[in-house]
């Protein structure tokens, strides 16, 4: 009888152990073309006039454990196209601890709730666009920090309200300069409020971070480069979808407050507005995008460009989407030579000229 008691108990322990270890897994992948028509230019890194893949053409993994009933652990790897190859990250990888049913703490590698998608930016079928607006969300180049962050969302009538504070650091190598740069974040700390309903998110966020860029390279033409200072950083967000009609509009405006510093981060105001009218299957939609920088003289000119993008998704099933769009971008040359997101002046390029940019993907969520 004892014996039976015993096997009985052990059998519901493991059982529960079972329970509480269970692990999910959910993956997405993104499968993309671009190209644009300058010649010896290149946009957004990897972009050029040739047939690329490597832009947008991402799988992830996000990993899901339960160490207890009120704690889990949560990491997500991606595999991102750079350099017609793939690089592998850890994008995120934290633990999450419920105290109380509305109120949560997280610690390790977490994510800045600084934009609308920041939280699923690289689940390509979660939003309408094949890549979102550049021109707003290339102004935070730290989309992680090492840190931790609060969690509170409570129901204020038929809506949800939510409030995300954070706090860490982070260090990122500079786009553009092959890792010879290194850009290190301290006293990084912000929040974002939320409030949503079955028909439209709002948010608004803020961030500030101590910065400092470091020459790794060893070359001391890039002395300059390395220098200290403090950034700030403001958005404001809402997303819509009333009787088929689809929306998305945000705005950002980055501070540097050192001269020094500004010559490398310019300050920068943004924003973006898209519409789009869902008919059964298919979503067409159009973008207009403006960014402008206030370079320091003799500094980095920033990113100032206009751009307009017309595309469309198709929903193939309930896991995949297939999506075409071709954007028209003109940088604004006369802001201090500005190229926009394009790494330089294209062949026989003169201000008020544009460039067009197509781009073709499908997003399959599993």
């Amino acid at each position: 009888m004892k014996k039976a008691i015993l096997t009985a108990t052990t059998t519901a322990a493991l059982a529960m152990t079972q329970q509480v270890c269970a692990i999910e897994f959910d993956g997405f992948l993104s499968a993309g073309f671009a190209l644009h028509d300058q010649k010896d230019s290149t946009y957004l890194n990897t972009i050029t006039d040739e047939v690329r893949f490597d832009n947008d053409s991402k799988f992830g993994l996000q990993i899901t454990a339960d160490v207890a009933q009120n704690m889990q652990a949560v990491a997500q790897v991606l595999a991102a196209g750079a350099d017609e190859n793939f690089d592998l990250d850890i994008e995120w990888a934290y633990l999450d601890w419920s105290l109380t049913n509305n109120f949560s703490l997280r610690g390790g590698k977490v994510k800045e709730p600084v934009f609308l998608i920041s939280d699923y930016i690289e689940v390509g079928y979660a939003y309408p666009w094949i890549r979102p607006p550049q021109e707003v969300y290339g102004n935070n180049p730290i989309n992680t920090i090492n840190g931790m962050e609060a969690l509170y969302q409570t129901d204020i009538g038929e809506m949800s309200f939510t409030f995300q504070p954070y706090i860490g650091t982070n260090t990122e190598a500079v786009p553009g300069t092959n890792e010879a740069i290194q850009f290190d974040a301290s006293n990084f700390y912000g929040a974002a409020i939320q409030l949503a309903s079955r028909s439209f998110t709002f948010q608004m966020s803020f961030l500030q971070t101590d910065v400092e860029t470091i020459n790794l390279s060893g070359n001391p033409a890039l002395d300059p480069f390395a220098q200290k200072g403090d950034a700030n950083l403001v958005s404001a967000g809402l997303s819509w979808d009333v009787s088929n009609f689809v929306g998305y509009t945000e705005v950002v405006s980055r501070d540097i407050s050192d001269d020094a510093m500004s010559a490398i981060f310019p300050d920068q105001d943004a924003w973006y507005v898209t519409l789009g009218y869902r008919m059964g299957n298919y979503l067409p939609h159009i973008t207009f995008a403006n960014s402008e920088a206030e370079p320091v003289t003799g500094g980095s000119a920033g990113v100032s460009q206009d751009s307009i993008t017309l595309g469309v998704r198709y929903e193939i099933n309930d896991s995949a989407a297939f999506k075409f769009e071709v954007q028209s971008i003109e940088p604004d040359l006369s802001n201090n030579g500005s190229t926009g997101l394009f790494d330089g002046v294209p062949t026989d390029f003169t201000n008020g000229d544009t460039a067009t940019l197509v781009s073709a993907s499908v997003d399959v969520i599993f």
